[in-house]
């Protein structure tokens, strides 16, 4: 049977997805590697005996007396010899619906699994076609296929753009498993109740059953325009004195439904398939994130996985069930598992770029054509295509460039990465989404990556000596600039035995603490801080140069990253005195005038017990802080006039920025942390006093100019 397999040379292990259990190629489909079956001789793979250029995919001619006969009644009533004449084909469509099917495509031997097999030869969509062979479909099929057979998968979870054709596979494989399945529950939930029961349910999948053949059609109860169940179990009967009981037949007594969506719609039920549509759509009260965390245990007894879910959407506004789809996505990295082997979500994801996926672009074999053709090619809809589909969408993109909001929605509705899927909508953002796009965008391009993660140590691990940078993979900070040798550590000591920063003229920080060890819940606001460089003539200005937001397990390690980190850049910090268990730590340790008073031009004053810092509470401040954010992305984020880019290298930042509510702002410790950093930078500051003038220069050296130097 199919299942998880071993092979040296392989970090992961594979999912072979042969019913037959035999080995044939890898294929690698968004981190998981799936084992194909073992392609069959030349004489068994359809259209092997056909020119090059006339393999493709073409729905095989159903006979005469199969296409005419409805019901199975009417096939029992067909002379014997027309029924041994037809048997043979009657099983070899059960054989390529359990095994699939491999048929040469120009020349390449491809396979399809049963479930794909079944859609293209027997389901028609919305009741009037049948759809044609193409390639991203054909991996949709095999990463669902590979997510059913895996015990360590309860389902995949496909990102998608606009019309890529998603509702049709699913509502095809529900149909599909439904149909062979003995006792089961296929079920199916969309944005809303009627939006599964009217166009999933009746406008898919009950369309689809009636044009399959009627040897695949099992016993039924119900009538033929079923609105709220397709039921595959014995008819009810009328108990009569000649019929005192039921009569056990061959009735499947499964059952495909829909339900309302509500988080715990199918609670207590065991699924066998569960089909969740347009799930970044999911609007509160019922989150997609907390629907999927209860009904997956409808997929699932004890350690057994019994069911498959098919998770699949575009993506909406992140305040309109976005974020949590996006979380959902975030928990489904078949790359980080736990020990069990399993993702967080239990979920695989998958992504296919809009321009593997876009209407009109496809070849006659069903390839996409992503670039542009060196001569124009036939699509399969008959028409010469002369551009690619990358390039199509690109020219769309540049035609909107002077209207960021439009050119973002477009972008979102057709993205070319799982990061573009999940932008948010210009729409009641703060900021201006469109110049942080393009900013994360150039990162994304920087090669190599300018922002490098580490952590900061004393060295030798003696406190109070030299503050050293380490890279390290798994480090806290996040670094795009460092200083000369010569300016870092830059400190000095006042008379009242404090340290005081060297490089106040040249930067600054920000941070947004906590206080607590722990939360009740274990989550809780992450400690975050940023360090800043001012305007000035020596080095790169009005620049992020460093970024942390981490939760520790205790308070002091965090306080104690932050105080490394500025006795490194010689930074002073501006800190939010909601949580003012960082001020004393600092003062504690004789750092205390790292910390910056409340700022003047923020008006107010500071109270006796908190000194330093600003507290959160002020409207004048929480609009001052949104300002300095915006003044900021405004200027230095994004394309610039001359074509070049801001310096602001730290995406972390940047998606914060994107997500940003100032009536919200728990979540958002990076904005916070940052647009302290910016309100510092405001604050005019003088660099401290040195103890000694031992080794300073006064007076300004010149060489002087000879011909000799020439």
């Amino acid at each position: 049977m199919s299942g998880l397999i071993s092979i040296k040379g392989f970090d992961s292990e594979i999912v072979n997805i042969c019913p037959n259990n035999t080995s044939g190629k890898i294929v690698e489909i968004d981190g998981l590697y799936i084992q194909l079956p073992a392609q069959p001789d030349d004489k068994d793979i359809l259209y092997h005996n056909l020119p090059k250029e006339n393999q493709m995919w073409s729905r095989n001619v159903v006979p005469d007396s199969i296409d005419k006969t409805k019901t199975m009644d009417a096939w029992m009533e067909q002379p014997k010899e027309v029924q041994s004449k037809f048997l043979p084909y009657i099983k070899e469509e059960f054989r390529r619906r359990k095994e699939g099917l491999w048929f040469y495509n120009n020349g390449v031997p491809t396979y399809i699994t049963g479930n794909h097999y079944m859609m293209l030869q027997w389901s028609k969509i919305d009741g009037s076609f049948y759809g044609n062979y193409l390639d991203f479909q054909r991996k949709l099929f095999i990463h669902a296929e590979a997510c059913k057979v895996d015990p360590r998968c309860v389902g995949q979870l496909f990102v998608k753009c606009r019309r890529s054709g998603y509702t049709n596979m699913a509502s095809s494989m529900i149909l599909s498993e439904g149909t062979v399945a003995k006792d089961k529950v296929l079920g199916i939930m969309s944005k809303t109740g009627s939006d599964a029961q009217e166009n999933v349910f009746m406008k898919k999948v009950v369309r689809m059953y009636k044009s399959y053949p009627f040897f695949f059609k099992p016993i039924q109860d119900g009538t033929t325009n079923p609105r709220m169940e397709l039921a595959f179990r014995e008819p009810s009967q009328r108990i009569t004195k000649s019929n005192k009981a039921a009569q056990q037949g061959e009735a499947l007594n499964s059952v495909i439904n829909w339900r309302n969506t509500v988080n715990n719609a199918y609670d207590g039920e065991r699924m066998y398939m569960l089909f969740l549509d347009e799930a970044g759509k999911w609007e509160k009260p019922t989150d997609i994130r907390e629907a999927w965390r209860i009904n997956r245990t409808c997929l699932i007894v004890g350690r057994k996985v019994v069911g498959t879910a098919l998770v699949g959407s575009t993506v909406n506004p992140m305040d309109k069930g976005g974020q949590q789809f996006k979380d959902l996505w975030l928990d489904s990295n078949p790359s980080e598992r736990n020990s069990n082997g399993r993702t967080r979500s239990m979920l695989y994801r998958m992504f296919v770029p809009a321009y593997e996926a876009l209407e009109g672009f496809f070849d006659k074999y069903g390839n996409p054509i992503v670039d542009t053709p060196e001569e124009a090619v036939l699509n399969n809809d008959g028409e010469y295509v002369n551009i690619g589909a990358r390039q199509y969408l690109e020219n769309e993109r540049n035609g909107l460039k002077s209207d960021k909001n439009e050119l973002n929605e477009v972008i979102r509705q057709f993205p070319f990465s799982s990061d573009e899927a999940f932008r948010d909508s210009v729409e009641g953002s703060l900021f201006d989404l469109g110049k942080i796009y393009e900013q994360v965008n150039y990162n994304d391009m920087m090669y190599p990556s300018p922002v490098v993660r580490g952590n900061f140590h004393w060295a030798a691990g003696v406190k109070d000596t030299e503050v050293l940078w380490e890279p390290n993979a798994e480090g806290r900070w996040y670094l795009s600039w460092m200083q000369s040798q010569d300016k870092r550590n830059s400190r000095a000591k006042g008379r009242s035995g404090h340290w005081s920063p060297g490089n106040s003229e040249m930067g600054v920080g920000g941070c947004d603490s906590y206080d607590l060890d722990s939360t009740v819940d274990g989550r809780g606001s992450k400690g975050a801080c940023h360090f800043y460089n001012k305007f000035n003539m020596n080095d790169v200005s009005n620049m992020f140069v460093a970024e942390y937001a981490e939760r520790p397990p205790l308070a002091s390690i965090f306080y104690e990253d932050v105080l490394m980190a500025a006795v490194f850049f010689g930074y002073p910090i501006l800190i939010e005195n909601n949580k003012y268990g960082i001020a004393r730590y600092f003062e504690q340790r004789g750092y205390i005038d790292y910390l910056l008073d409340r700022p003047k031009h923020l008006g107010g004053a500071a109270s006796s017990s908190k000194t330093k810092g600003i507290p959160s509470n002020s409207q004048e401040i929480l609009q001052a802080h949104a300002q300095s954010i915006e003044a900021y992305i405004h200027k230095y984020v994004g394309e610039r006039e001359d074509g070049s880019y801001g310096n602001m290298y730290l995406n972390r930042t940047l998606e914060d920025w994107i997500s940003f509510k100032i009536n919200n702002r728990t979540k958002y410790d990076l904005s916070i942390s940052s647009g302290l950093a910016l309100l510092a930078a405001q604050v005019k500051t003088d660099k401290p006093k040195l103890s000694n003038f031992e080794g300073k220069e006064f007076f300004r050296r010149h060489k002087y100019w000879t011909r000799d130097s020439m």
